[in-house]
Protein backbone atom coordinates (compact mmCIF):
# COMPACT_ATOMS: atom_id res chain seq x y z
CA UNK A 1 0.00 0.00 0.00
CA UNK A 2 1.53 3.24 -0.91
CA UNK A 3 0.21 6.55 0.84
CA UNK A 4 1.37 9.47 -1.22
CA UNK A 5 1.19 12.74 1.16
CA UNK A 6 0.57 15.82 -1.11
CA UNK A 7 0.12 18.12 1.88
CA UNK A 8 0.48 17.22 6.02
CA UNK A 9 -0.07 20.80 7.31
CA UNK A 10 -3.10 22.68 8.56
CA UNK A 11 -2.06 26.00 7.33
CA UNK A 12 0.19 26.87 3.64
CA UNK A 13 2.88 28.69 2.47
CA UNK A 14 4.96 28.60 -0.50
CA UNK A 15 6.52 25.20 0.62
CA UNK A 16 3.69 23.46 3.03
CA UNK A 17 0.59 22.38 1.48
CA UNK A 18 -2.94 21.58 2.98
CA UNK A 19 -3.99 18.33 4.09
CA UNK A 20 -3.92 15.66 1.37
CA UNK A 21 -3.54 12.06 0.84
CA UNK A 22 -3.20 9.95 -1.73
CA UNK A 23 -3.54 6.08 -1.90
CA UNK A 24 -1.68 3.91 -4.29
CA UNK A 25 -2.77 6.52 -7.18
CA UNK A 26 -6.59 6.09 -7.28
CA UNK A 27 -7.96 6.66 -4.20
CA UNK A 28 -7.72 10.75 -2.24
CA UNK A 29 -8.32 11.32 1.20
CA UNK A 30 -9.23 14.99 1.78
CA UNK A 31 -8.55 17.17 -1.16
CA UNK A 32 -6.85 20.62 1.04
CA UNK A 33 -3.62 19.62 -1.44
CA UNK A 34 -4.68 17.64 -5.47
CA UNK A 35 -4.61 19.89 -8.27
CA UNK A 36 -2.04 22.34 -7.10
CA UNK A 37 0.53 18.87 -6.94
CA UNK A 38 -0.72 16.25 -9.25
CA UNK A 39 -0.34 16.51 -12.65
CA UNK A 40 -3.73 16.49 -15.11
CA UNK A 41 -2.42 13.16 -16.31
CA UNK A 42 -2.02 11.94 -12.23
CA UNK A 43 -5.32 13.30 -11.36
CA UNK A 44 -7.47 11.52 -14.24
CA UNK A 45 -6.14 8.06 -12.63
CA UNK A 46 -8.02 9.27 -9.33
CA UNK A 47 -11.04 7.17 -8.93
CA UNK A 48 -12.17 8.26 -5.73
CA UNK A 49 -12.20 11.09 -2.95
CA UNK A 50 -13.09 10.67 0.65
CA UNK A 51 -13.47 14.29 2.71
CA UNK A 52 -13.54 14.00 6.47
CA UNK A 53 -15.28 17.33 6.92
CA UNK A 54 -16.09 20.73 5.16
CA UNK A 55 -13.36 23.27 5.95
CA UNK A 56 -11.67 24.87 3.27
CA UNK A 57 -8.26 23.10 4.69
CA UNK A 58 -9.79 19.94 3.41
CA UNK A 59 -11.77 20.61 0.32
CA UNK A 60 -9.94 23.75 -1.28
CA UNK A 61 -8.75 21.91 -4.52
CA UNK A 62 -11.34 19.48 -4.76
CA UNK A 63 -13.79 22.10 -7.36
CA UNK A 64 -10.58 22.23 -9.17
CA UNK A 65 -10.25 18.68 -9.31
CA UNK A 66 -13.86 18.10 -10.59
CA UNK A 67 -13.39 21.27 -12.93
CA UNK A 68 -10.19 19.17 -14.54
CA UNK A 69 -12.17 16.20 -14.72
CA UNK A 70 -15.21 17.59 -16.58
CA UNK A 71 -12.60 18.60 -19.30
CA UNK A 72 -10.99 15.10 -19.46
CA UNK A 73 -11.45 11.54 -20.91
CA UNK A 74 -11.47 9.83 -17.66
CA UNK A 75 -14.33 7.80 -15.94
CA UNK A 76 -16.69 9.71 -13.28
CA UNK A 77 -14.82 11.08 -10.32
CA UNK A 78 -16.73 9.61 -7.14
CA UNK A 79 -16.76 12.28 -3.88
CA UNK A 80 -17.68 10.02 -0.85
CA UNK A 81 -18.39 11.70 2.90
CA UNK A 82 -20.28 10.64 5.81
CA UNK A 83 -23.92 11.65 5.41
CA UNK A 84 -23.59 15.02 7.21
CA UNK A 85 -20.29 15.48 5.90
CA UNK A 86 -22.26 15.03 2.43
CA UNK A 87 -24.66 17.40 3.52
CA UNK A 88 -22.34 20.25 4.33
CA UNK A 89 -20.62 19.91 1.42
CA UNK A 90 -23.37 19.95 -1.03
CA UNK A 91 -24.82 22.97 1.01
CA UNK A 92 -21.66 25.04 1.33
CA UNK A 93 -19.86 24.36 -1.86
CA UNK A 94 -21.90 22.39 -5.07
CA UNK A 95 -24.71 24.82 -4.74
CA UNK A 96 -24.38 26.60 -8.11
CA UNK A 97 -23.36 29.61 -6.46
CA UNK A 98 -19.79 29.04 -4.49
CA UNK A 99 -19.19 26.47 -7.13
CA UNK A 100 -21.03 24.70 -9.96
CA UNK A 101 -23.11 21.29 -9.27
CA UNK A 102 -21.10 19.15 -11.82
CA UNK A 103 -23.55 16.81 -11.30
CA UNK A 104 -26.57 18.71 -13.70
CA UNK A 105 -24.97 18.88 -16.60
CA UNK A 106 -22.54 16.54 -18.97
CA UNK A 107 -18.73 16.59 -19.59
CA UNK A 108 -18.57 18.35 -23.70
CA UNK A 109 -15.72 15.62 -23.49
CA UNK A 110 -17.24 12.15 -22.75
CA UNK A 111 -21.13 13.36 -22.80
CA UNK A 112 -21.30 11.68 -19.14
CA UNK A 113 -21.19 13.19 -15.75
CA UNK A 114 -17.81 13.57 -14.36
CA UNK A 115 -18.67 13.65 -10.89
CA UNK A 116 -20.90 11.93 -8.79
CA UNK A 117 -21.44 11.93 -5.04
CA UNK A 118 -21.76 9.06 -2.69
CA UNK A 119 -23.06 9.68 0.98
CA UNK A 120 -21.97 7.16 3.49
CA UNK A 121 -23.79 5.78 6.63
CA UNK A 122 -21.41 6.04 9.88
CA UNK A 123 -20.47 2.52 11.34
CA UNK A 124 -20.89 1.15 8.17
CA UNK A 125 -18.33 -0.77 5.76
CA UNK A 126 -18.39 0.53 2.59
CA UNK A 127 -17.08 -0.96 -0.79
CA UNK A 128 -16.51 1.14 -3.57
CA UNK A 129 -14.17 -0.12 -6.61
CA UNK A 130 -12.92 -2.51 -4.52
CA UNK A 131 -11.56 -0.10 -1.96
CA UNK A 132 -13.80 -0.41 1.49
CA UNK A 133 -14.66 2.85 3.63
CA UNK A 134 -15.46 2.10 7.34
CA UNK A 135 -16.80 5.82 8.17
CA UNK A 136 -16.31 6.42 11.79
CA UNK A 137 -17.76 9.66 13.10
CA UNK A 138 -14.97 12.06 15.05
CA UNK A 139 -14.75 14.77 17.98
CA UNK A 140 -14.46 18.20 15.73
CA UNK A 141 -16.25 21.53 15.71
CA UNK A 142 -18.52 20.84 12.16
CA UNK A 143 -19.69 17.28 11.07
CA UNK A 144 -16.51 15.15 11.27
CA UNK A 145 -15.52 11.64 10.03
CA UNK A 146 -12.77 9.49 10.00
CA UNK A 147 -12.35 6.36 7.91
CA UNK A 148 -10.43 3.08 7.94
CA UNK A 149 -9.46 2.67 4.42
CA UNK A 150 -8.57 -1.04 3.02
CA UNK A 151 -7.12 -1.97 -0.33
CA UNK A 152 -6.91 -5.78 -0.49
CA UNK A 153 -5.30 -6.68 2.66
CA UNK A 154 -4.34 -3.52 4.38
CA UNK A 155 -5.61 -0.65 5.72
CA UNK A 156 -4.72 2.87 7.09
CA UNK A 157 -6.69 4.54 9.15
CA UNK A 158 -7.58 8.87 8.53
CA UNK A 159 -9.12 10.80 11.24
CA UNK A 160 -8.85 14.28 9.79
CA UNK A 161 -8.87 16.72 12.23
CA UNK A 162 -10.33 15.68 15.79
CA UNK A 163 -10.27 16.54 19.17
CA UNK A 164 -9.69 13.88 22.10
CA UNK A 165 -11.69 11.11 20.64
CA UNK A 166 -12.70 7.04 21.02
CA UNK A 167 -14.92 5.65 18.52
CA UNK A 168 -12.63 5.50 15.84
CA UNK A 169 -9.77 3.66 17.62
CA UNK A 170 -12.67 1.54 19.35
CA UNK A 171 -13.44 0.28 15.23
CA UNK A 172 -10.02 0.38 14.35
CA UNK A 173 -8.91 -1.90 17.20
CA UNK A 174 -11.12 -4.42 15.20
CA UNK A 175 -8.79 -4.88 12.29
CA UNK A 176 -5.65 -6.83 12.20
CA UNK A 177 -5.26 -5.09 8.79
CA UNK A 178 -4.17 -1.34 10.05
CA UNK A 179 -0.56 -1.24 8.70
CA UNK A 180 -0.84 2.80 9.74
CA UNK A 181 -2.72 5.85 11.62
CA UNK A 182 -2.97 9.19 10.37
CA UNK A 183 -4.16 11.63 12.73
CA UNK A 184 -2.99 15.27 14.17
CA UNK A 185 -1.46 17.18 16.42
CA UNK A 186 -2.43 21.19 15.77
CA UNK A 187 -0.81 23.15 18.34
CA UNK A 188 2.14 23.03 21.00
CA UNK A 189 1.23 21.57 24.06
CA UNK A 190 0.84 25.55 25.94
CA UNK A 191 -2.40 25.66 23.48
CA UNK A 192 -4.13 22.43 25.19
CA UNK A 193 -7.24 24.29 25.80
CA UNK A 194 -7.30 26.04 22.46
CA UNK A 195 -7.38 22.46 21.26
CA UNK A 196 -9.66 21.36 22.99
CA UNK A 197 -12.21 24.29 22.39
CA UNK A 198 -11.52 24.22 18.56
CA UNK A 199 -11.66 20.11 18.26
CA UNK A 200 -8.14 19.64 17.74
CA UNK A 201 -4.69 17.48 19.43
CA UNK A 202 -1.62 18.85 20.64
CA UNK A 203 1.14 16.57 21.12
CA UNK A 204 0.36 15.71 24.87
CA UNK A 205 -3.22 14.80 23.82
CA UNK A 206 -1.72 12.74 20.94
CA UNK A 207 0.20 10.91 23.60
CA UNK A 208 -3.05 10.31 25.66
CA UNK A 209 -4.84 8.90 22.50
CA UNK A 210 -2.03 6.74 21.77
CA UNK A 211 -3.29 4.87 24.99
CA UNK A 212 -6.68 3.99 23.50
CA UNK A 213 -4.68 2.68 20.27
CA UNK A 214 -4.69 -1.01 20.20
CA UNK A 215 -3.21 -1.49 17.18
CA UNK A 216 0.66 -2.35 16.41
CA UNK A 217 0.88 0.25 13.46
CA UNK A 218 2.89 3.69 13.63
CA UNK A 219 0.83 6.77 14.19
CA UNK A 220 1.38 9.73 12.19
CA UNK A 221 0.34 13.42 13.38
CA UNK A 222 -0.28 15.72 10.47
CA UNK A 223 -1.84 18.87 9.98
CA UNK A 224 0.89 20.94 12.18
CA UNK A 225 0.06 24.62 12.10
CA UNK A 226 2.96 26.72 10.77
CA UNK A 227 3.51 29.24 13.42
CA UNK A 228 3.94 26.44 15.88
CA UNK A 229 6.07 23.49 13.29
CA UNK A 230 9.13 23.19 14.93
CA UNK A 231 7.62 23.03 18.58
CA UNK A 232 5.08 20.99 17.82
CA UNK A 233 7.92 18.59 16.23
CA UNK A 234 10.12 18.53 18.89
CA UNK A 235 7.41 17.62 21.45
CA UNK A 236 5.74 14.73 19.15
CA UNK A 237 9.81 13.13 19.14
CA UNK A 238 9.60 13.51 23.13
CA UNK A 239 6.36 11.32 23.17
CA UNK A 240 7.12 8.23 24.97
CA UNK A 241 5.10 5.59 22.61
CA UNK A 242 8.06 3.90 19.63
CA UNK A 243 4.30 4.41 17.70
CA UNK A 244 4.68 7.97 17.37
CA UNK A 245 6.03 9.56 14.03
CA UNK A 246 5.76 13.09 12.17
CA UNK A 247 3.78 13.10 8.98
CA UNK A 248 6.21 14.72 6.47
CA UNK A 249 5.08 15.28 2.45
CA UNK A 250 6.57 12.06 0.50
CA UNK A 251 5.76 8.85 -0.04
CA UNK A 252 5.15 6.13 1.96
CA UNK A 253 5.27 2.05 1.61
CA UNK A 254 3.92 -0.31 4.10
Amino acid sequence: MRLKVLGAYGTTDATHNLTGYLVDDRVAVDAGTISSRLTLAQQSKIEMVYITHAHADHTRDLPHLILNRFHQDAPPLTVLAAEEVMAELEALYFNGRTWPNFTEFPSPVTGKVCVNYRPLKSGKKATVGGVSFTVVPVDHTVPAAGAIVQIDSQAIVFTGDTGPTKAIWQRAARSNSVVAIVTEASFPNDYEQMSKDSGHLTPALLERELTKIKNDAPVYASHRKLPYEMKIESEIRNIRDRRARILVEKQYTF
